[in-house]
């Protein structure tokens, strides 16, 4: 199924599964929803549930997991995968290892603004990217917004990458983002997301990077005082289901859950838009230095990133590097 063409972009879903026979028309089919740390997405799933409800006549209902509550991206994305869980929303990065195509989602300054992301991901080129996940026995349903990363410390304002020099940073635990960070001349290091307030309160890292939905519903600007809008990742998240069973669907079931999940991905890009504005006055009322990184600055932090190998290193993993090179001319 391909992505669903809409304006507005997280979820994970999770399914419990019972016969992956076709149903007949009385039976009823839960999925469990496994949901991440994202709250445009936690929001929008009262969307995703109550249309499929309506659609289905009752006989589609969506269980709601927010907050990772059935365990990490990659543990539920993994149970997805053995048919133990039905549906997950979950960052690209967390497949590529097996989908090397989807690393292209970790280069940096991809997309100069939104509506360039939703074009791609959207489109003939995002679709061809991440349908790859069906070889894998998934079905990549909806791109929903993660957001783009912003840098935060509490010791300097940053603007260009000299600014980062030495910061112990949080990263994702993949080598992409450890390579592109010691690029840029900071001390990465690799934590889970869970440990991080802690982390900067005890002093144990200096900054931390996530998207401004994250640092508004997790309260990291209450340990941080300068957060710069540095936008270097524009971090997607996918809504997978499990293959098998969203094939079982009978008609109306199917018909159900498209619709849904339309309404989801509509939904959860429009409340991410308007979370992502009130954020900015929220931490700014709260005491934090905003930066708004100029268009020259930001330039300064790609030119770094070129010269550092970091998107060779992307296009070394890839099976299609062309794809990356295609996004970064804006052909798609």
């Amino acid at each position: 199924m391909k992505f669903t063409k809409m304006l507005g972009t997280a979820v994970a879903v999770a399914v419990v599964v019972g016969s992956i026979s076709s149903a007949s028309a009385a039976d009823t089919v839960t999925l469990r929803f496994a949901n991440v740390t994202n709250q445009p997405s936690i929001d929008a799933a009262e969307v995703l549930m109550d249309v499929a409800k309506k659609e289905s006549n009752g006989r589609l209902v969506i269980k709601h997991f927010p907050n990772n509550m059935l365990g990490d991206d990659r543990t539920v994305t993994e149970s997805m995968i053995l048919g133990d869980i039905d549906m997950v929303q979950t960052q690209p990065s967390v497949l590529a290892s097996m989908i090397p195509d989807l690393y292209v989602w970790d280069a940096p300054f991809l997309f100069d603004k939104i509506e360039d992301a939703w074009k791609c991901l959207d489109g003939e080129l995002g679709q061809k990217i991440n349908s790859q996940v069906e070889r894998k026995g998934l079905v990549a349903l909806a791109a929903l917004e993660n957001g783009y990363r912003n840098y935060t410390n509490s010791k300097v304002p940053v603007r260009v990458p000299s600014d980062v020099k030495g910061q112990k940073l949080r990263v994702m635990e993949t080598d992409l983002q450890i390579a592109m960070w010691k690029n840029w001349g900071a001390n990465p290091t690799p934590m889970a997301f869970t440990e991080v307030i802690s982390a900067l309160q005890q002093g144990t890292i200096d900054a931390q990077e996530n998207p401004l939905s994250i640092i508004d519903s997790n309260k990291l600007y209450e340990v941080q005082h300068y957060i710069s809008l540095t936008g270097h990742l524009f971090s997607p998240h996918i809504l997978y289901i499990n293959k098998e069973k969203y094939e079982s669907f009978d008609p109306e079931i199917k018909a159900a859950f498209d619709k849904a999940v339309a309404a989801y991905q509509t939904a959860q890009r429009a409340r991410a838009n308007e979370l992502n504005a009130l954020s900015v006055g929220k931490f700014k009322q709260a005491g934090c230095e905003v930066i708004e990184v100029t268009d020259a600055e930001r330039a300064e932090w790609r030119k770094v990133a070129v010269d550092g190998g970091v998107y060779d290193m992307v296009r070394k993993k890839m099976e299609h590097p062309e794809y990356l090179d295609k996004i970064l001319k804006k052909e798609y």
